[in-house]
């Protein structure tokens, strides 16, 4: 028994509700475990009204993305989380995560794509798999998923795996780009540093651009890019040398002196350190693929 499934019991206890497991089915293939993903089973189920009420807490060893048709629903999970769902949204849950779902007041009827595997274990700790509710368009998407995976032969399959994970991407993609509404300065400050890629920003600067304060300004951008405004502006200036050093012929003091570095050595050490290389051997190592 590992840590989360502990930590279900123990929630599950506390809250005096008994958990139902759904568990992982059996008859992968081949060709799933050199890949790494396995789409388990896939549907479309109608449901009457007031499905909800009727299920039980419960997890999955599995992933499972759930796509609201028509209809409306509500999903729940600890403590005491519950959310309408809407036509055009789908429910994402990670496999022990503890949840119910189901119609509300209306008919219900959802497509449905359950997975597992390594793949999946790397998108869900990369942040691109999360669990709760999400924009997906009023569209059927899961559908050419599902028609592929149907297909038993190794290159539907490959297929399958293939759509389901640039599916999933997108709609990581699309509901990032929806919660940048908020910030559209935030887009443009990034875009303005990339054309002044030798500035040296201050976070002050930053956020007196963007009209924020400078905890505002952290916080947004933090949320955004998935890092702090000096570390990326940092990680910026390195990607941009990484290119300059393979596709020209500048020096590597010149690559410096573009980014804005006073001091080579400093900009040397900086590149070694999260590149792995000196500029001189990068060049050489990764500039010769290219040729």
């Amino acid at each position: 028994m590992d840590k989360n499934r502990i930590m279900n019991d123990k929630i599950m206890h506390k809250l005096k509700v008994k958990c139902e497991v759904h568990r992982m089915p059996k008859g992968i293939q081949p060709i799933h475990k050199a890949y790494g993903l396995w789409i388990v089973h896939t549907g479309s189920y109608p449901a009457p009204a007031g499905g909800f009420c009727r299920t039980p807490a419960r997890y999955f060893e599995y992933y499972s993305i759930s796509y609201l048709v028509e209809g409306d629903g509500r999903f729940w999970y600890p403590p005491d989380h519950e959310l309408p769902v809407k036509p055009g949204q789908c429910i994402i849950v990670s496999p022990e995560f503890i949840n119910r779902y189901g119609g509300d007041k209306d008919k219900y009827l959802e497509d449905s794509i359950c997975f597992a595997g390594p793949v999946a274990d790397l998108l869900y700790r990369s942040g691109v798999i999360k669990d709760g509710i999400f924009e997906m368009g009023k569209g059927r998407r899961l559908l050419p998923v599902m028609k592929l995976a149907a297909d038993p032969a190794a290159d539907s399959q490959l297929n399958a795996n293939f759509a389901l994970q640039r599916l999933l991407f997108d709609i990581y993609n699309e509901n990032k780009a929806m919660s940048r509404k908020d910030s559209p300065l935030v887009d443009k400050l990034i875009e303005t540093m990339k054309q002044q890629i030798h500035r040296w920003w201050t976070v002050e600067e930053m956020a007196d651009f963007c009209g924020l304060s400078d905890d505002q300004f952290r916080r947004i951008f933090e949320k955004q890019t998935g890092m702090l405004p000096k570390i990326y502006l940092d990680r910026l200036k390195l990607q941009k040398a990484a290119e300059m050093l393979t596709g020209s012929e500048l020096s590597v003091a010149a690559v410096a002196a573009e980014l804005g570095y006073v001091d080579q050595y400093h900009f040397s050490r900086r590149f070694k350190s999260i590149m792995g290389f000196s500029p001189k051997r990068y060049r050489k190592e990764i500039g010769a693929v290219g040729k």
